[in-house]
């Protein structure tokens, strides 16, 4: 039976995204037929080695005991996660249970590199799998914070597991994708199978994100990628196997599952009439890692609120009172300011939508987010500017842009409010003091969230210290653990009124 002939009569979006997961460089679902989709999952499965590395040692192991052997019906039952998967990937057809024609000397391939390498495939493994484990329980992360969080609480080189993040495996089960309006440069990894709730769980990250330091138990991130559940746990083990048992188990994971991700329980509550079920399910819930929480339990959640607000307290949040620039410095600081992102762009065509910027009034600012971002990564072109002149600015106006030179751009953490100046923690160990341009900063950033991270860049106007009025805030609060580690880098730094 050959795969090209059985998946075409599948619905084009499921052969989408099988394309999508085995297919690095993908066209855009209009552009591309299922053919030719089809055709391209062949290609890629003849590369040398890739399907040995895009199957787990599960996989392998059946498939060898598959080419030795007759299934028989209590084999369907006992491998019944490797042929489901296997299936998913385009190696196995379940509904004929054979190995689909084009991929036979694949997985011939794959058993032989297996049999001399099977050791440090199971050590891979481990590693990958844990990864795409953790990845599914926090359904979406920057690959900065993953690559960090795993590397400071598992002991494992951030190196090491940035190489992890271009293997087969995760790109089989994990997407990626850039998001301009909030880290810079980074990108984000998400697990494939909950895509469909990445804006619900934006939501509610809203309400529910912390940040902070927690165990890490590689064998719950494994349960974690095989069930989907942390089964080391007494109680979720319980939930596992009780819903297991009843008729439609399928639709109550399904929901499980999304109450585990959003912290949302109301449709359990609606749907779930047994009030013994129901309380197995919520105690379980109370001990599993949730998305919303960014990889806490609820319990832990609960416990990191508590000790946050004796924390918060020790942060300056003095109301503000002339903490920005006056109206007409504002006024000039735009005017140079939009000068330089109209020229960048007319020079760069970062957005070809944009004709004026400068002078304008009614602008969106998330239009001008590439355009400011390359400004800032091209420093040189302040140089061209003042050499050029364009807008035939006079010799005041262009030694302010000149000192737009020695701008900080990258992540702060807004520590403090006082009367006339916001306290800016970065990253190297100062803490630079802030005017907004058009009004105090403790209007735009609510005292409540004190400390909270942001991505900015601070510029010199006239012996001042400014941000160029983009924040990139991050939707998510600092833990107590986070919260404490900040006020140390805050007690030692040094203060600084220039850049």
């Amino acid at each position: 039976m050959k795969l090209k002939e059985v998946l075409i009569k599948e619905a084009k979006e499921d052969v989408y995204d099988l394309y999508c997961s085995i297919v690095y460089d993908v066209k855009d679902y209009d552009d591309i037929t299922r053919g030719k989709m089809l055709d391209l999952i062949i290609k890629e499965y003849q590369q040398k080695e890739y399907l040995y590395h895009i199957c787990t040692t599960k996989e392998l192991d059946f498939l060898k005991y598959f080419l030795s052997n007759s299934l028989k019906p209590s084999d369907l039952k006992k491998y019944d996660w490797e042929i489901n998967q296997l299936s998913s990937k385009g190696i196995f057809s379940m509904e004929y249970s054979c190995i689909y024609e084009e991929q036979l000397q694949n997985v011939q391939d794959a058993i032989r590199i297996y049999s001399s390498e099977k050791k440090i495939k199971q050590n891979e493994d481990q590693m990958i799998l844990f990864l795409i484990g953790f990845i599914k329980t926090n359904v979406d992360m920057n690959i900065i914070a993953l690559s960090t969080l795993i590397s400071s609480m598992a002991k494992i080189d951030k190196e090491h597991i940035n190489s992890f993040l271009a293997h087969p495996l995760i790109h089989f089960y994990c997407g990626f994708y850039e998001n301009n309006t909030f880290l810079k440069g980074t990108e984000f990894i998400y697990y494939r199978a909950y895509e469909y709730l990445l804006d619900d769980l934006f939501e509610a990250r809203k309400e529910y994100g912390i940040a902070g330091s927690r165990n890490i138990d590689i064998t719950s991130f494994l349960d974690m990628f095989y069930y989907g559940y942390p089964l080391q746990n007494k109680k979720v083990k319980k939930m596992y196997d009780t819903v297991s048992q009843l008729k439609g188990s399928g639709l109550y994971f399904e929901m499980i599952t999304r109450a585990r991700i959003l912290n949302d329980r109301r449709d359990l509550s609606l749907f779930i009439e047994d009030d013994k079920l129901l309380q197995i399910i919520e105690d379980a819930l109370d001990e599993m890692p949730c998305a919303a929480m960014n990889g806490f339990t609820p319990k832990e959640y609960q416990k990191e609120k508590n000790k946050d607000n004796t924390i918060t307290q020790k942060f300056d949040l003095i109301p503000q009172n002339n903490a920005h620039l006056s109206k007409n410095a504002a006024n000039t600081f735009y005017k140079l300011y939009f000068a330089l992102l109209e020229y960048t762009n007319n020079q760069y065509h970062i957005n070809k939508n944009i004709k004026k910027i400068y002078k304008q009034e009614e602008i969106n600012p998330n239009e001008l987010i590439e355009i400011n971002q390359y400004l800032w990564d091209h420093k040189e072109v302040l140089d061209e500017f003042v050499s050029e002149n364009p807008y035939h600015f006079d010799e005041e106006e262009l030694s302010i842009i000149s000192q737009f030179k020695s701008a900080v751009t990258g992540m702060f953490v807004i520590v403090g409010f006082e009367r006339e100046y916001t306290k800016f923690l970065h990253e190297d160990g100062k803490i630079f003091m802030v005017k907004g341009v058009r009004c105090d900063i403790d209007q735009i950033i609510d005292s409540d969230s004190i400390p909270i991270v942001v991505e900015t860049t601070l510029l010199m106007f006239k012996d001042k210290i400014v941000y160029n009025s983009f924040f990139a805030q991050v939707d998510i609060s600092l833990g107590a653990d986070f919260k404490e580690q900040v006020l140390l880098d805050m007690n030692k730094a040094m203060t600084y009124y220039h850049l």
